[in-house]
């Protein structure tokens, strides 16, 4: 029987720009102009909260409502002291006037409608913990969760359900939780419109379009309260994934010169493949405390950059209601991270005296006219840059008009979304940060970008969940150790010899075990963490020594093996009283080395399901369960997948070949698991599934396509899904029909399969084991 292994690779090419351009009017109050403050005029009598209490500014211009721990004030958080000696009054989200505060209980929004099901049971909102079940109707799917849990937030956990028909251009787009949908047909250039129940704020996109490729344009909507807040967790883990993937993609398509990679640095163009636009504001709203936190988050992002070993050019504004421009990204120092951020240090809250206008808009025309600067010293590679705008705000403003036009314009100059079938979406991303309890929801969402699957905007308590978040993003690991991250293009012939060549699958192994006499046994493995190689328990006999047991990764030397755990339920000659001679259910095993790998360029972990480091990879919201992985990598269907083989070029030269396959998870699973009748010794088994366990996925045939089989020699590899250009492993190559590469050059049969250990199934397993590195399995 073949035995075999895989591997993979990344998603790359685009040579990508990342704009950041950082706004924080309003941090604790409004950035209208405020009136004067009139220190001590406004009575403290007859302004009470029912429930919680009152804190008063210091200097007497304001107040702020204080509830305890699930629930918030209503109508309003605070209130400002006005030159007349009275207090502003108390509007709701609808303009409503009330006369008292009270605590209200934090409760999630109920559905407001649900096609195609049932969801029980029926109120208009929910108390925390309480749960939502959803059906589907006989003939619809159920996608998304089939339960949901109110949060402490006020939010629901897991993701929308839909029950969809599958028979239209688009899936079903959804009924988000308090959302009405208009729109009820997906074909290519449909739209459908959302709108929130009462007392709810639209965050998403209103309105989504269904594309040529079946994908809606635009982001899932939510209906937020004004109590509701994005924990720094929630917004640590959105963010960081979506800047993880614009930085490696850089990264990736740079094309780095092999010599320079340990020290995992890109060689940028002199024309700049990506710039960092900061702009902060420093209008009277903000205040010192609020300023100097807004630059410790900024160095943290500027450190998080530098630890991709990125080098962008930089560009640093300050604006009240004039702007003025710090670090210019045309200056040539713009891309030296230290110097940057000594820049930014030495900035003052004062440089602008206190001015109270707060002009957003001439701010962003400022990182406008650099775009258009930069445009013009390199016209060719301008085309192919990606933008990344950041705003914090709260999303007033009192000079200048509306920041959406400059947006626009933004937009224009990079020629994006105007063409439906290549709306170049990818170049521009603007994410906006929310600060505070005057966040006006519908300003700040209109700035953000709207893309499928990713969140763009954010709505924090306060300065310190701010910088609780950038303090988390810089924490999260180190970078190295960021899990399925590889390289994507065909690294350059090395013509230095003590250059090691460019690793596009920087976590597959090699392991020899060396038998008497002198006989040797090759399989394949993944690092799953600095002191783990993940691999087959079929690799092994009883009798092995560790200390014959050694593993190649990177271009390193070969690694000591301290021990290796085989699954407790792996035996192979299990079934020999049922005359089958090998069954390999629970075929995986760990390698425990003698001495801890270090990560470089060449040496990075794959994501294994079911841990914290996917859930990032695959930006899933938190918390997200292992049936969300199990749900986002293997739904129903043919699943493509890949594995990696051994291969040479014409110059001779050792390279690892790509080979994408489909897992059979539909309707062709049971004729893709039949075929293992023809495995040797397998011929006369009564019934396939005392070979062929649930534990197994299965790949080969040349039906729909002809897939790549795995030889002799991959056993023990990973079988690996490629999503959001991070790389997951799902499965453990174990066994196969026939070894197709032992008689090359004879046509391959159409029972030709591959069988794969499916690692959901060994989670606890896995867990257990790996309990001590660090890997958050959910």
């Amino acid at each position: 029987m073949a035995l075999r292994t895989a591997t993979v690779h990344t998603d790359v090419g685009r040579a990508l720009i990342l704009h950041v351009c950082l706004l924080l009017p309003g941090l604790i109050g409004a950035a209208v102009a405020p009136e004067p403050p009139a220190a001590g005029k406004c009575p403290h009598e007859g302004i009470a909260i029912s429930g919680g209490s009152v804190l008063f500014h210091d200097d007497g211009s304001g107040l702020e409502y204080l509830c305890p721990a699930g629930y918030y004030p209503f109508p309003v958080q605070t209130r400002v002291c006005r030159g007349s000696g009275t207090w502003s009054p108390m509007r709701d989200q609808q303009g409503g006037l009330h006369r008292t505060a009270e605590c209200r209980l934090i409760r999630c929004p109920g559905p407001v409608d649900f096609e195609n099901g049932e969801y029980w049971p029926r109120a208009r909102a929910f108390n925390v913990s309480q749960v939502l079940t959803f059906q589907c109707y006989d003939g619809y799917t159920l996608r998304g969760s089939g339960t949901r849990t109110c949060l402490p937030s006020g939010k629901w956990d897991g993701q929308t359900a839909i029950c969809d028909g599958g028979a239209s251009h688009c899936r079903n787009p959804g009924i988000p939780i308090g959302t009405r949908k208009t729109g009820w047909q997906y074909r290519w250039e449909d739209s459908v419109t959302y709108r929130c129940a009462h007392g709810l704020t639209l965050q998403g996109s209103q309105k989504r379009t269904c594309m040529d490729d079946g994908s809606w344009s635009g982001t899932e909507p939510s209906c937020r309260g004004s109590y509701m807040y994005d924990t720094p967790d929630e917004v640590s883990s959105a963010f960081i994934s979506s800047l993880t993937e614009a930085l490696e993609g850089a990264d990736a398509a740079s094309g780095q010169n092999p010599g320079d990679q340990q020290k995992r640095r890109i060689l940028i163009d002199p024309a700049g493949s990506m710039n960092i636009y900061l702009v902060m504001d420093a209008s009277s709203s903000i205040g010192s405390h609020n300023f100097t936190g807004a630059k410790r988050c900024l160095n943290s992002l500027i450190e998080k950059v530098a630890s991709y070993g990125v080098k962008p050019r930089y560009g640093v504004l300050t604006y009240a209601t004039n702007t003025q421009i710090v670090v210019r990204t045309t200056d040539d120092r713009s891309s030296d991270a230290d110097w940057v951020s000594q820049q930014l240090e030495n900035i003052k809250y004062s440089d602008h005296k206190q001015v109270p206008g707060t002009n957003t808009y001439k701010a962003l025309m400022a990182v406008y006219n650099m775009m258009i600067s930069q445009e013009k010293q390199d016209p060719k590679g301008w085309n192919i840059t990606r933008h990344v705008i950041l705003l914090m705000t709260d999303g007033n403003y009192n000079m200048g008009g509306t920041p959406e036009r400059v947006i626009a314009d933004i937009r224009e100059f990079l020629n994006i979304g105007r063409n439906l079938r290549n709306p170049r979406e990818d170049y521009l991303d603007i994410y906006v940060f929310g600060i505070g309890p005057l966040v006006d929801q519908e300003k700040i969402n209109a700035l953000a970008s709207k893309k499928s699957g990713e969140t763009h905007v954010f709505k924090v308590k306060d300065m310190q969940d701010l910088e609780k978040t950038f303090h988390m993003m810089i924490d999260e690991s180190q970078t190295l150790g960021l899990c399925g991250v590889g390289w994507e293009f065909d690294p350059p012939e090395v013509s230095q010899p003590n250059s090691p060549p460019q690793r596009k699958y920087p976590w597959q192994a090699s392991i020899t075990i060396t038998r008497p006499p002198g006989m040797k046994e090759n399989c394949k493995g993944t690092v799953v963490s600095p002191y783990f190689i993940l691999t087959a328990a079929h690799c092994f006999n009883v009798d092995d020594e560790a200390r014959n047991i050694k593993v190649s990764v990177g271009e390193g030397r070969d690694s000591d093996t301290e021990h290796v755990h085989f699954h407790p339920e792996y035996d192979v000659n299990k079934k020999k009283g049922q005359g089958i001679s090998e069954f390999y259910d629970y075929d995986v095993a760990l390698i425990q080395l003698h001495k801890k790998l270090v990560f470089s360029p060449n040496v990075r972990p794959v994501c294994l399901p079911c841990t914290a480091g996917t859930t990032r990879a695959l930006r899933l919201p938190l918390p997200s369960t292992c049936r969300h992985h199990a749900a986002q990598l293997l739904p129903v269907g043919n699943v493509k997948a890949m594995f990696i083989t051994d291969g040479k070029t014409a110059s001779g030269k050792k390279v690892q070949n790509r080979n994408e396959v489909l897992i059979k998870n539909g309707e062709k699973k049971s004729g893709c698991e039949e075929d293992a009748r023809h495995a040797q010794g397998y011929e006369n088994i009564k019934q396939i599934s005392d070979v062929v366990t649930p534990n197994f996925l299965c790949t080969g045939g040349s039906d729909p396509v002809a897939d790549p089989n795995t030889c002799k020699g991959d056993s023990g590899g990973p079988l690996i899904i490629h999503q959001k250009s991070r790389f997951i492993q799902v499965g453990v190559i174990s066994w196969g029909v026939i070894d197709v590469c032992k008689e090359k050059g004879k046509p391959i049969p159409s029972f030709a399969r591959d069988f794969h250990f499916n690692l959901f199934s060994v989670i606890p397993w896995l867990k257990k084991i790996l309990k001590e590195e660090d890997l958050g399995f959910l």
